[in-house]
């Protein structure tokens, strides 16, 4: 499983329509030995679709609603480390623009709440839920599993530097939180032990998950690898991660107002480092071992995601450019070349896995816990397999913005739960959501589609009450 940070589908060169687009030779053969899903939802916002991967629920039941605000403080760690003399410079970002020079962003709670109070702070998955790594581990046949690099669902109500574990991981070497400060230096989490790691983030990332995998010789083993990249700060990666123009750039004059050059030249270097990974896997395991590539959120507004992504509408928002995110899957029996436009979101992902790996979900996850994933195994192993929703759902929450959105194949509904404001959109004929449709002014077809979207919204908000942990 491999995560991409803040990756939406304009910068891949194999979705076909963004520009400019990132050189990823390694993506784009994923792509062409396997399937690429076109319209796949995350969440907006990274630890929410995490949250919803690892266990196959929503935000309402699990409340991962909005990225977690943990910091290092929490364990009594300062932040930021001190970088060499010789690193590139990076820029970062709060949620609401730059920061100034030589200042790291550090999480702080979010504000916003009614009446100008504080809303309460997220808590991450209850140690109680029942999530990925754990099935995995519960089959007939259990799977090894390990997760490396960014981890971002921990808190100090649920284990916080103990949570991968907490999850059902047998082993996590990785950071902590919504990303690492630096790429060239950082706070590096072992099975619980705290270190300083120098280098490169991503790096160390890919090089533990291939030694990891290499140990694991005949016996079944899922991976979860997630990247650091293309999340901020802003920088120019090492020169031998990259083939193009790229190299060009001065890594010392990343600024402001020219994140594009150096934010996909961060997207080929991780490009580079999955070809690193996979190369690493003898070829008779990896013929026999699924490889998936998703995002978990698209682009961030500060990397000046490219035309014709509306650079308002990604990250943190309740619109395309923050929901629909790449998935490419390769594997045994999935068909080389294939591209299909499905109805699916990151919460699938969960039933997905379980069955590819010879389980049943219904069969595994507690009686009592109700599941929110829908197995997409026939969409990838049949060539004639559309998808199993009609209709799908995500939640968007940062600061106070708070929305809830539901689309099916060809319209959208963005519903603001602070206010009564709802915007209607007809994807099929305008995927960047440039004009809202006029409520009043429906026709009969794009009425009856608003209905629909309205009566499954509100069937399944109705389960909340009885099945909210």
């Amino acid at each position: 499983m491999l995560v991409a940070d803040d990756l939406g589908t304009e910068s891949l060169a194999a979705y076909g329509f963004g520009d400019p687009t990132a050189v990823t030779p390694n993506i784009d053969a994923l792509a062409r030995d396997g399937l690429l899903i076109h319209g796949f939802w995350a969440q907006p916002t990274c630890s929410p679709t995490r949250a919803a991967i690892m266990t196959g629920r929503y935000a309402f039941r699990t409340g991962v609603r909005t990225a977690l605000r943990t910091a290092w403080a929490d364990l009594g760690i300062t932040e930021p480390l001190q970088k060499e003399d010789s690193a590139p410079r990076e820029v970062d970002f709060s949620p609401a623009g730059p920061l100034p020079p030589g200042q790291y962003l550090v999480l702080q709670p979010l504000t916003g709440g009614s009446g100008g109070v504080d809303p309460p702070l997220p808590t991450g998955p209850s140690p109680d839920e029942y999530m990925l790594p754990r099935a995995l581990k519960d089959l007939p046949t259990p799977y090894n599993t390990a997760a490396f690099g960014k981890w971002h669902l921990g808190t100090p109500s649920n284990g916080l530097s103990e949570h991968p574990h907490v999850a059902g991981f047998d082993h996590f070497s990785g950071f902590l939180f919504g990303g690492p400060g630096s790429y060239f230096v950082w706070h590096h989490i072992v099975n619980g032990e705290l270190s300083e790691s120098r280098g490169y983030a991503d790096q160390r990332t890919v090089d533990d998950a291939a030694n990891w995998i290499s140990a694991r010789e005949d016996d079944p083993w899922f991976a979860w690898v997630s990247f650091a990249n293309p999340h901020t700060p802003v920088h120019l990666p090492p020169i031998e991660l990259l083939s193009s123009d790229a190299r060009n750039l001065d890594p010392d004059a990343v600024a402001t107002d020219n994140t594009q050059p150096y934010f996909l030249a961060q997207i080929e270097a991780m490009d580079t480092l999955i070809g690193r990974l996979l190369g690493r896997i003898p070829q008779d395991v990896l013929e026999n071992t699924y490889v998936i590539l998703v995002g978990d959120n698209g682009t961030v507004i500060w990397d000046d995601p490219p035309s014709p992504r509306d650079p308002n509408k990604v990250k943190g928002t309740p619109y395309e450019g923050a929901v629909n995110v790449p998935l490419i899957v390769k594997g045994p029996g999935i068909r080389a070349g294939q591209e299909k436009h499905i109805l699916g979101h990151a919460v699938d992902l969960f039933a997905t896995m379980i069955e590819l790996a010879g389980g049943t979900p219904a069969d595994l996850v507690p009686a009592e816990t109700r599941l929110d994933s829908v197995s997409l195994r026939r969409v990838l192993l049949e060539d004639d397999a559309t998808g199993p929703r009609s209709w799908v759902f995500a939640e968007q929450s940062l600061g106070p913005s708070s929305h809830d959105l539901i689309r099916n194949a060809e319209y959208k509904l963005i519903l603001d739960l602070n206010s009564d404001a709802e915007e209607f959109y007809h994807l099929a004929g305008d995927p960047h959501e440039t004009n809202p449709l006029d409520l009043d002014g429906l026709n009969t077809s794009e009425r009856r589609n608003y209905d629909e979207l309205k009566r499954a919204y509100a069937e399944l908000l109705a389960s909340e009450e009885a099945t909210s942990p």
